[in-house]
């Protein structure tokens, strides 16, 4: 579902919509046979006031990159584990354990500089033998490690050594030259993170992270909470915060509170008892001083999918004219609810390497749509547009296109399906066209890697043009950021031209924060950060 389903946030609105709404107040209430009342105890005396955030499922395992993980996994793990880099709100890497870095002239050796003075969880200083330590557990088959492959050789890079000449030098050695190394390191799905042995017992079996994060894992009450505290010797980076990098302050203790049910974190929320929660465009409270919504973009597209093998859909003409006929700014605004704004192309609006080429997308141009469809030898043949009602946006999506195609005089229908279905169909390439949101990609040479393809060995693949997967591949091992960014806007051209997609906006990432947490903000890759939040003086509480 990472990879090719639906992005992050719209899990999240999955797993918050498993059960039927129920409220959640201040009395013994069980939910589901979730205690709430345990989970939501009274905060431990003279500590400072807690953090807590809803969950909608609780972490199968403690374990950063664990194949088990989940996106609440991520929420939790990224405030306790780091990894010698980091990576920015524009998708560029930051340091982190590591000062600085060279990369050799053949591409293949990164040598990393530690910073002095970091200690694990545990007290013991951070030395180039924990960071080798680390690389070799995860690596080891029996750790369950989620991006082993990407390390492996078996997808993207093999490292054939870890060396550490001395304790502040680790030199990472590889097969080829791999533009994606760094950002792969600091994967917030599955991160290379730096660990002390102290990790593991005397078997290697997993205990808990012993990291260098600002926050320590505490406690963990299965199906509940995870309680995190403040590191007291954690030391803050001296950049200014900036994504997952740069300086990390923890303020509060933090509860990753275990709530099911959408209805019930919200009665939560208003009640006080949680201090933020993921909502979606069609779930926002009425305005109230004790609560704001935290909104900003995201980097999954949400974007209308052709079938190109379809008899209809294999003409381009005909697929132009789809593109043509409909105003796709007005309907990104609309299916948003006006929190995204239209983005054509694949790389993000976030993304340090979006840039003018990428707004060239189509025109409303309703005159040229019909020549198309006569050049094509349309004649009234039914298009089928798949969508599903779990995700509104799609929903959405679906509708607006069916209404506006037809003022073209395309006729066009909506088959709405499961959402297991529309998975299955997509996976397949049953469908003519498609409402669709891919996950959140770490750099667009992973999206643009997803849709291209041949679709006789890839069915799923979305776009067949030899001549961009020659593009995408001449800069496998290229980590120049302008390079990069010229050839995106040439893959973006040419899929401008072949119209394989309509790719509308990225879907925005909202949050529901109480007005008593000062510093709460959004990032792209939808993982919350409670590092540099303040709880300050209680507001008016909800009556009981």
């Amino acid at each position: 579902m990472d990879r090719f389903g639906v992005a992050s946030v719209a899990v999240r609105r999955l797993a918050c919509g498993l059960l039927a709404g129920a409220a959640l107040l201040a009395v013994p209430v069980i939910l589901a046979g979730w205690p709430v009342r345990q989970a939501l105890a009274a905060e431990p005396a003279g500590s400072q006031p807690e953090i807590r955030f809803a969950e909608g499922t609780d972490t199968p395992t403690s374990m950063p990159g664990n194949q088990s993980r989940n996106t609440s996994t991520d929420d939790i793990l990224g405030h306790v584990v780091e990894s010698l880099v980091a990576l920015k709100n524009d998708m560029s890497i930051g340091p982190m354990l590591a000062d600085s870095w060279t990369i050799s002239p053949d591409g293949t050796t990164y040598t990393f500089r530690l910073r002095d003075g970091v200690l694990f969880h545990n007290g013991a200083p951070v030395t180039s033998a924990e960071v080798k330590w680390s690389f070799d557990y995860l690596m080891n088959p029996h750790s369950g490690f989620e991006c082993r492959s990407v390390f492996s050789g078996q997808r993207g890079v093999k490292v054939l050594a870890v060396r550490t000449p001395d304790p502040r030098t680790v030199v990472f050695e590889l097969d080829h030259p791999y533009a994606l190394f760094l950002t792969q390191m600091a994967n917030p799905r599955c991160p290379l993170a730096v660990l002390h042995p102290s990790s593991v017992d005397a078997q290697g079996h997993w205990l808990k992270p012993v990291a260098t994060g600002p926050y320590v894992f505490s406690e963990w009450r299965k199906g509940q909470y995870v309680r995190l505290t403040p590191f007291a010797q954690y030391k803050p980076r001296p950049e200014p915060p900036d994504g997952m990098a740069g300086a990390k302050t923890a303020y509060a203790p933090l509860r990753f509170v275990t709530i099911p049910d959408a209805a019930a974190q919200k009665s939560a929320l208003l009640s006080g008892q949680i201090d933020a929660m993921s909502i979606d465009e069609d779930d926002q409270p009425e305005p109230d001083p004790r609560w704001h919504e935290v909104a900003g973009p995201g980097a999954a597209p949400t974007l209308m999918l052709m079938q190109t093998r379809d008899p209809l859909l294999a003409d381009p003409r005909m697929r132009r004219a789809i593109a043509l006929a409909v105003d796709l700014r007005n309907v990104a605004s609309a299916v948003s609810n006006g929190q995204a704004s239209y983005n054509p192309s694949l790389v993000p609006t976030v993304d340090r390497l979006h840039d003018a080429s990428d707004a060239a997308g189509y025109p409303f141009d309703l005159a040229e749509a019909k020549r198309l469809l006569n050049a094509a030898g349309y004649r009234g043949q039914t298009l089928r547009i798949e969508v599903n009602r779990r995700y509104p946006e799609m929903f959405r999506l679906g509708i607006y296109m069916q209404s506006l195609l037809s003022k073209a005089g395309i006729h066009a229908e909506l088959d709405v399906v499961e959402w297991a279905k529309q998975l299955a169909d997509f996976r397949s390439g049953k469908f003519q066209m498609m409402a669709f949101e891919y996950s959140s990609r770490l750099d667009p040479a992973q999206i643009y890697g997803d849709v291209l393809g041949d679709k006789s060995k890839t069915p799923m693949a979305q776009w067949e043009n030899p001549a961009a997967r020659a593009l995408l591949r001449s800069i496998d091992g290229v980590s120049d950021p302008a390079r990069r960014q010229q050839t995106f806007d040439q893959i973006h051209q040419l899929m401008i031209a072949d119209t394989p997609m309509l790719v509308l906006f990225d879907s925005p990432n909202l949050w529901l924060v109480s007005s008593r947490l000062q510093g709460f903000q959004t990032w792209s890759l939808e993982r919350v950060r409670f590092f540099n939040v303040k709880r300050v003086a209680p507001v008016q509480e909800a009556s009981q």
